[in-house]
């Protein structure tokens, strides 16, 4: 399936939010083979509500096998990287993580 994503400018309306993917996001999306469906992406969606209504400022959200990191306020997907990946890896400046 091909990489869908909105890109900085665009978003999926749903609810309040606006989910959001910049440009570094879409790149390693498309250049490591990184695809999300429309239910990965109704699931990232219902995510960023979720961590909006929490307060969150920054997240990891671990969505099946891969890992985004979000800027809650913004809306916007900042990067994407599979959880293999992650091995010995810190994440910095975030302040919450969710399992999607």
């Amino acid at each position: 399936m091909p990489v869908r994503v909105a890109q900085e400018g665009q978003g999926m309306e749903q609810g309040s939010a606006t989910l959001r993917f910049s440009a570094h996001a879409r790149q390693r999306m498309a250049n490591r083979g990184l695809p999300l469906d429309a239910g990965q992406l109704d699931r990232a969606q219902q995510a960023l509500e979720l961590l909006r209504a929490k307060g969150s400022c920054s997240a990891a959200v671990l969505l099946d096998r891969l890992v985004l990191v979000l800027s809650v306020p913004q809306s916007l997907v900042v990067t994407v990287m599979e959880q293999s990946q992650m091995r010995q890896q810190v994440l910095t400046r975030i302040d919450s993580a969710l399992l999607a």
